[in-house]
Parts: C-alpha cells; structure tokens; sequence
C-alpha cells in the first residue's frame, strides 16, 4: 500500500508557529534514525509536534477542502485552474468527473497523520523506563492528544470513502505486512468512540493548557467532545451526540462572538478567537497555509481558484439575489425572508459585480463598512490563516442537528439556532418557532443555517451526505448540489448512495489486492 510503503522510519519535526510557548517550538535539528531516539521527554513532545504539524501540509488541507466543500453547492470553480496545475483534479471533481485516477483519491496524507500518532503511542511508554523526568501522567496526556489526533484524521477518511484500512502499528520497518484490507464503516467509527470515550473517561486530556495559542492549536477535552459528538451526529446516535455538545457548551472557555462588526476580524483574521475550539496553526515566518491563499483569496489575488456559486448569491446593497440563495430565503408560512442583512453573506463572500461571488473567509482581514451601511471596503490579510478545526457555533448547530432528529423541544433548539443566527443578523427579529411547523421544514433551516455559518470550513458535503444518509436516498441531496450551476459537463451530487463517497486511488488498488473499490466506481476508467 502506497500509504504506508516505508523505507525507513524518519522522524522530521517543524515548527508549528512562531511567537508561542517552548512546546510549540520545540523541533529537532536533524533527522533522527528511530533507533537513536526515544530517550527523553523532549523526544516524545517533539514527534507529538510532529503529529500536529502533519495535519497543516497542504496536501491535508488541500483533502479537507476537497473531500467536504468541492462536491456541495458551496462552490464553483473562480479563477481557472490551469491545466497544467496540482490543483486540476479540483476542477474535475467540480465537473462531476470523479474517478480512481484523481489525486483527491489517494488517503495517504491522512494515513502519515495516523502513522505519526501509531508511533508515538508505540514508543513513547519505553521513554518512561529512561527518563525519570516523564511521568506516567505525562504519558497519559501525551497519549489522549495522540489518539485524539488519530481518531481526527480517522474520521476524515471514513465520512470520505466509509471503508477505510484501519491501521494501529507503526510503519517503521520494511518487513511488515500492510496489505491489510479495509474495515467496514461501523467498525471504525466504533473505534474511534472507543477510544475518545477512554479518554476521557480516563482523564487523559487537558481542560486548558494555560495559553491562549496551546488551548486553541491542542487537543483539549472540549476538542474531544466535539469530535466525539460530530461522530455521534455521523452514527445518527442523537443521544449521545446531545451529551456530548452538552460538555462542550458548558465549558466557561469558550464564548460565542457577540459583537457583529467584530465577528469576522476575531474568528478569522486574528483567529484562535473565544469561540474557538481547535484549530490548526499556521505561521507567516514558518508554516504558510498556501492551500487557503490558492483557492479562496490573498492580498495578491482576491478570486482564489474556488468561488460562491451564482445562482446562491446574494447581495442586498445591489439587490442582486440568486433564486437559491441561503441568504434570501422565506419559509412557506411566513411574511419575514431569513438572512437579508446577514453580516455572513458580504464577509464570508465578496460580491463583485456581474455574477462574481469570491470566498473573503480566511483570505480576508477585515470589511470596514461605511455610515449609510452600503459602502464597504475589503482588506486583505499580508499574514497567513489558521484552519478551523472546531468552533463553539459549529458545535451549537451540531446539537440542533440531533435534537430535531430526535424531536426534542422544539422551542429550545430553535433558541440554540437563533443564537447563531442573531449574532450575524442584528437588526432581524428572532426567527419564529411556527413558521418552521414539521420537521422537514426544521431539518432544513438547520442545514442552511450550518451553510451560511460554516461556510468554506470544509464541512458542507458531509452535511449533505448525512441528510442523504438519513432518507437512503441521494434525492434531496441533489436538489441542493444540481442548482449551483447549469453548465456541467456530468451529473453533479450523486447517482446512488455509493456515488457519496470517494474512490479508492488507482494507486493503492494496485499496491494491495485486498483493496475493494467502491462499487459504484467498479466500471469507470
């Protein structure tokens, strides 16, 4: 298997950024031979660095945002993605030409990820006989952060493709056999509970590291139980994943962003804002996130290669309304049209005249808006943006989510949604309980009220595969995806159920005969 193919096993740590604590600078200065490491606490905190920084490669962002934006209706090809480019197979997927051939097939940035974090969790507990310094409590923590990484890039890869091989040793020798074939969904999904469950369960996780930068960029227990209820809501354990919203909504940490002018600039531009629950570090001097500034927007080039579809664009200073728009929407009982001056839809989104939509999140730094509310200016960032990973109002529309799924009360989910809402609509009166009268009409407003606050967060298509997962049918999920352009070369969405996930790459397929493709690409080149 191409993912776990080792020659030898090289431990090479960078910086994750600048201007933090000792621990996030912590790297090595060469490269280590695994046999002349694991001698000290410092060895270990430098390979569990590594483990974070493996998640900024760009290839990792790169599958975050291919894997859960290009295939929704959040996005549509911008500037053109030449030919020539790393970034072309985005343009097929973005045509509906997915097939085993694409890059965006192959797992293997995910699986260095999980390799990392087997290594550690397999060598770490020798350093505990040679250095009296790293105490069993140390190991424990370490060992809750790694896991938690583990299960992370895990769930990444079984929403993506379902069967997925489940890895737990380390590739660190030539003679070890990987062609392991794939696990079923189930069983790794219940793997990963597991072992957040024990975590937690355990104690081996930090509520708070005592900084700012380490409470953001590192697993905390309400990073845990974020993820842990994401994968609940994934089960369609609706239970389990209220309990689990419930421990991250109390945590006194974090606090949603009230201020609507501030809202934009703390999130994303300064980002590891109070509402933040883990994201990925990035740093200008350092770790540039090149992925972001390529497909969304940069102060050299404010149209990235991905852009807002037309037909869902919105723009109240010109009144130009696309007939899809989550901004612009009236529920069927009501006089009042949701989100008509949502803060999100000219900071998320830069409408640009003619039927140009650009993605200003992450890429931007601020919009200053003038008097009379219709003159705004965009600035962009001359740093580099973090990766949101989690954040609390993400998590609030995760508990919504289940609670209409499990028909909770309905006045009390509608009160978590419009604490979302409200913040970005200030001048809007609450959204009403009655105009929302059955659940589909609610299960609807939840997801576009997901759509309009996580856009770009590498989140959307999953949250159309859960719908679809929901009805075991693909139907309600094209209805979404179908409308954002007309000019597509091949279907968009997807055919049958199967069509949901990605294929399995040419590569691996080769690589391991164990290797089952997903029916639904058995047939296509």
């Amino acid at each position: 298997m191409k993912a776990f193919k080792i020659i030898l096993f090289f431990i090479v740590v960078a910086v994750i950024t600048t201007g933090c604590d000792n621990w996030l600078e912590l790297k090595p200065e060469n490269e280590i031979v695994l046999e002349d490491f694991w001698k000290s606490k410092a060895d270990v905190e430098s390979v569990l660095a590594g483990c974070y920084k493996s998640l900024s490669e760009r290839n990792v962002i790169e599958r975050m945002i291919a894997w859960g934006e290009l295939r929704s209706d959040n996005v549509v090809e911008g500037r053109t993605i030449p030919s020539n480019s790393g970034l072309y197979d985005m343009r097929r997927i973005l045509d509906g030409n997915l097939t085993k051939h694409n890059k965006y097939a192959n797992w293997g940035p995910l699986y260095t990820t999980i390799n990392y974090c087997n290594t550690l969790l397999s060598y770490a507990p020798d350093v505990r006989e040679v250095d009296a310094n790293f105490s069993q409590r140390d190991l424990n923590l370490v060992i809750g952060e790694a896991k938690t990484l583990r299960a992370l890039a895990y769930f990444y890869l079984v929403r993506a493709f379902r069967d997925i091989p489940l890895i737990l040793d380390p590739s660190i020798r030539d003679t070890q056999d990987y062609d392991k074939p794939q696990s079923n969904e189930e069983d790794v999904l219940n793997f990963i509970i597991d072992d957040l469950t024990d975590i937690l369960s355990k104690g081996w996780v930090r509520p708070s590291y005592g900084d700012v930068t380490s409470n953001k960029g590192r697993i905390t227990q309400s990073a845990v139980n974020a993820l842990l209820a994401d994968v609940y809501l994934w089960k369609e354990d609706y239970e389990n994943c209220i309990k689990a919203c419930d421990e991250v909504l109390k945590d006194n940490n974090l606090k949603l962003i009230t201020d609507t002018e501030q809202y934009y600039a703390q999130v994303f531009y300064r980002g590891n804002s109070s509402e933040s629950i883990f994201e990925i570090q990035f740093s200008e001097n350092d770790l540039r996130n090149t992925a972001v500034i390529d497909l969304y927007s940069s102060l050299d080039n404010s149209q990235g290669y991905l852009a807002f579809p037309t037909s869902l664009g919105y723009d109240y200073i010109s009144e130009y309304k696309g007939p899809y728009s989550p901004f612009n929407f009236k529920p069927n009982t009501s006089s009042e049209t949701e989100s008509t001056t949502d803060v999100r839809s000219w900071s998320f989104i830069r409408y640009q005249g003619g039927d140009i939509f650009t993605i200003f999140k992450y890429g931007g730094a601020n919009v200053y808006q003038g008097g009379d509310a219709i003159n705004k200016t965009y600035s962009y960032r001359n740093t580099t943006s973090n990766w949101i990973v989690y954040r609390l109002s993400d998590v609030m529309l995760l508990k919504a989510e289940a609670m209409v799924q499990a028909d909770k009360d309905w006045d009390e989910t509608l009160t978590l949604i419009n604490n979302v809402y409200l913040r970005s609509n200030e001048n809007k009166e609450p959204l009403v309980a009655e105009n929302y009268p059955n659940e589909i009409d609610r299960e609807e407003l939840v997801l576009r009220e997901r759509q309009r606050e996580i856009l770009f967060e590498g989140k959307s298509w999953f949250d159309l595969v859960r719908l679809a997962r929901r009805g075991n049918s693909v139907d309600r999920l094209n209805s979404y995806v179908n409308v954002k352009r007309q000019d597509a070369p091949a279907p968009l969405g997807a055919l049958v159920m199967d069509a949901l996930y990605m294929p399995i790459a040419f590569s691996e397929l080769n690589a391991n005969e164990n290797f089952k493709q997903n029916p639904y690409y058995d047939s296509k080149d």
